[in-house]
């Protein structure tokens, strides 16, 4: 008798758990979102390039100033 209910019981969580998995087909990736997510990421690189460069310039031209002097 004891086997029989524990035998019914999980059969019983078995089913529960397995009906509340939710089986959701996977969503389709927005390709143009992410060409764009894309353009925005390497014009941010662009724009830190060219800040980085200029800063580094300055540096470089203001010592260069001060030890011609």
């Amino acid at each position: 008798m004891k086997k029989i209910i524990i035998g019914i019981m999980l059969v019983l969580g078995a089913v529960s758990f397995s009906a509340k998995k939710d089986k959701a087909a996977p969503e389709m990736p927005d390709i143009s979102a992410q060409m764009e997510k894309a353009d925005k990421i390497e014009n941010y690189r662009a724009k830190k390039d060219v800040a980085w460069h200029k800063t580094e310039y300055n540096k470089v031209l203001k010592y260069l100033n001060k030890t011609k002097k």
